[in-house]
């Protein structure tokens, strides 16, 4: 793909160049020769032009629903006050528009800007239906390096950050009375605390999401060389099993009896909605649900693991991305570039809840006057970035039947591990053939 830093004299060849790159355009040197750029031109990059809309311009825009659908809509109206370019939104599960892009953008019908989790959107970047994003200096430094790490693949900045979220803990403030420090306090207090139908501590025991805050504590990790080897997979070394036995095995001892089948997240989230359950580890998207249900509670960071190390839990970035095959990619381009600036993300955590990864809105008064913002915002210091190479999607199934069976029928830990590794390793394989 033709990168977006390219030698441009005017608006107009900026256009035609980025329209090349969406159609898997001529090469850097073959866009020089046809432009008539020659040796002794000044190199400036996109980020020194002002990129206006195209002549015209008529933009789509995918997103979330609920709460995000009514952000979005805001949005439309500001940019197109502001631009004067109409904005339509549609709803499209951020989880399902990556694959839509696939099937949709060839043939012109996919929205010019749609949301994804940083996680999906690996696979439509590396078939080139992404656009690169225009401003990767600014949006680097005004960023957290998380997010940009995360909207990021091989090295170049494609999404528009929008919203950083990682699970810490949830405590009910009517049944506990202090945050435990370490993972061992947590479990004394919640075995306490068990008695009868009040649960002290539940989570997950299959979910590789939630546990892998453990796992990766102890020196765990998906994949080497900060999740983009995918040759390198670290599920099975000395730190996965330390981390899987430090959660599973006391946990198990805490809610006897039960098999995996038996801990959903329905399952949890509604003893905590019921005062029923003191501590849950879980997201921000849970905080509305249990305020409607009227339970005193607070977050808190993830206690410290054993080995003195913090729980790294997985952090998402939810981003928006340009359509490569859009119509008018400068339109689109500042559309997201708009919707992610200070003003704007300010708005979206307001309306949803969702935490800005700009560094500017982290030390607002609105946020950090919010304990439970800032519970989510400290552990979120702790996080790593979800891999998002198109191998990602192959773990999650193994992951989960190595840790049911550890659970359900007391495996070896190490034995269950090395056969999720062989059998995600073996579908790489049968991937890249």
């Amino acid at each position: 793909m033709l990168k977006k830093t390219k030698l441009l004299t005017a608006s107009v060849l900026l256009t035609s160049t980025m329209m090349l790159a969406a159609c898997g355009g001529a090469a850097d040197e073959e866009v020089q020769e046809d432009t008539g750029i020659g040796e002794d031109t000044t190199e400036e990059t996109v980020e020194d032009f002002e990129i206006v809309p195209e002549e015209g311009a008529e933009l789509l825009l995918w997103s979330d629903g609920d709460q995000q659908l009514e952000w979005a809509q805001l949005m439309a109206e500001r940019f197109e006050a502001e631009y004067g370019v109409p904005v339509q939104v549609e709803e499209v599960n951020q989880e399902d528009a990556p694959e839509r892009l696939a099937t949709d953008g060839p043939q012109g019908m996919a929205a010019d800007v749609f949301a994804s989790t940083h996680d999906r959107i690996g696979r439509a970047i590396s078939a080139g239906l992404v656009l690169e994003n225009f401003w990767p200096e600014e949006y680097s430094r005004d960023f957290m390096e998380a997010a940009i790490t995360a909207t990021s693949f091989e090295g170049e900045l494609f999404g528009y950050p929008s919203g950083i979220e990682t699970y810490a803990l949830y405590y009910n403030t009517d049944l506990v009375e202090k945050t435990p420090e370490t993972m061992e306090e947590l479990f004394e207090m919640a075995g306490d605390l068990t008695e009868g139908k009040q649960y002290g501590f539940m989570m997950e025991p299959a979910n590789l999401y939630f546990l892998y805050g453990f796992l990766g504590g102890h020196g765990g990790y998906v994949f080497g060389d900060d999740g983009t080897n995918p040759e390198d997979i670290g599920l099975n070394n000395a730190g996965a099993v330390a981390g899987t036995e430090e959660i599973l095995l006391p946990l198990k001892e805490l809610n006897p009896g039960m098999a995996v089948e038996d801990i959903t997240y329905d399952v949890r989230t509604g003893l905590f909605e019921g005062g029923e359950l003191a501590f849950d580890i879980n997201g921000p998207w849970a905080v509305r649900g249990y305020e409607d249900a009227g339970i005193n509670f607070n977050v808190a960071p993830l206690p410290v693991l054993s080995n003195g190390e913090n729980p790294t839990t997985f952090s998402g970035t939810r981003g928006f991305y340009v359509n490569a095959y859009s119509e008018f990619p400068d339109a689109a381009s500042l559309l997201a570039k708009f919707i992610t600036n200070e003003e704007n993300l300010l708005s979206a955590y307001e309306i949803t809840g969702a935490l800005p990864p700009r560094f500017a809105l982290t030390e607002h008064e609105d946020i950090q006057s919010n304990p439970i913002s800032v519970g989510f915002l400290e552990q979120a210091t702790h996080a790593v970035p979800m891999p998002n190479i198109p191998e990602m999607p192959l773990v999650w199934g193994p992951m989960e039947a190595a840790f049911t069976e550890i659970w359900n029928r007391n495996v070896d830990v190490q034995e269950a591990l090395d056969r999720a590794v062989n059998t995600i390793e073996t579908a790489i394989r049968e991937q890249q053939q």
